[in-house]
This record gives C-alpha cells, structure tokens and sequence, in this order.
C-alpha cells in the first residue's frame, strides 16, 4: 500500500474492499454463502463452475440443490444443528461427500465451513474443493496395495511349496544316507 494510502483512510477502505471482492472472484476453490434458512446468497465463479450453474443461477436457491437427493433430507437436519452451534469446522470427518452438478452428475468434494454474522444476518460461508483427482489417486493406491498384497501372498505360497520340497528333499537325502550308513 503506497504511503498516500496509509494516510487516507477512504482509499485505504475502497483497496480493502476491492481486494475481498478480487479474493471471492478469483479464488480457485468454490466459496459460496447461505443464510440461516440455507438459501444460497452469493456464489463466487469458480462454484458457479464446479456445479455446472450461471452466474447468480442460484442465489435464493436452498443449498440442499446442490447435493445429491439421497443426502438432501439429512443435510437439511445437520445445518439446522450447525445454526444451533455455528462454528468454523471441515464437514465429513470420516465419511465421503458429494456434490451434484446441474446435469445431476456426482463428484467427491471437501468443504469447510465458516459462520458469521453480518447486519443483515447470519450466514456461512462453505469453501468447497473437487476432491475427485484425490479421489482417484486414493482408489489407484488402494488397488495397488490390492495387488500387491496379492503378489506377496503368491510368492509366499510358492516360497511355502518349495520349502515344503525342501524338507521332503532332505529327509529323502536323510533317509537314504542312512541307508548307505547302516
């Protein structure tokens, strides 16, 4: 902030304001904001993205448009708690999300949640992630540790057989250089 700023405090409010509006409008995470009736208030371009939605598409709309219908009835109960005991947090320790696209299609995602209170209200604002590259990758890792894990048990009941052989192999030489002894 240049020194002319720093002693204007009208422009030093507008730069303030202009870069809150520049964090929401180019940030690369979804950011969107409900009330405390889950209706969406604003939603920054690149949510509008992830969901598949034009700009101000939703506003007005309940949240619950923007998760697959299996889920919508709980999340509606699990945002009248959280308004209950509002408090900045990940959601889904645990258990996998999903988001729902304007086409219906699903896709994993992280959110986190953040209240606050305004004098217009309380809202909160969610920053949600497309978790599906993260996704993959877990589901490639697991498959990997599957064959793997399948690998080493082949390779341990071969190695068991041989030894198996082994020990047959032995007590036939054994036997044998008994036979010769005695």
């Amino acid at each position: 902030m240049s020194n002319l700023a720093a002693h204007n405090p009208t422009k030093k409010k507008m730069e303030h304001k202009e870069g809150l509006h520049a964090l929401f409008d180019f940030a690369t995470e979804g950011i969107l904001i409900t009330n405390e009736k889950g209706e969406i208030v604003n939603m920054n371009p690149s949510a509008e993205k992830l969901f598949g939605y034009e700009k101000g598409e939703l506003v007005g709309r309940k949240i619950e448009m923007l998760i697959p219908q299996r889920f919508a009835k709980a999340h509606t109960s699990h945002r009248e708690k959280f308004n209950h005991n509002p408090h900045a947090r990940s959601m889904g320790a645990g258990i996998e999300l999903f988001g729902k696209r304007k086409d219906n299609s699903e896709f994993p995602v992280e959110i986190s949640l953040s209240p606050y209170s305004a004098s217009e209200g309380k809202f909160v604002i969610a920053f949600i992630i497309d978790a599906t590259a993260r996704k993959k990758a877990e589901d490639q890792l697991k498959s990997y540790s599957r064959e793997l894990e399948k690998d080493v048990n082949n390779r341990t009941m071969i190695l068991r057989e041989a030894i198996s052989e082994l020990e047959k192999t032995k007590e036939e030489l054994g036997k044998s250089l008994q036979k010769e002894r005695g």
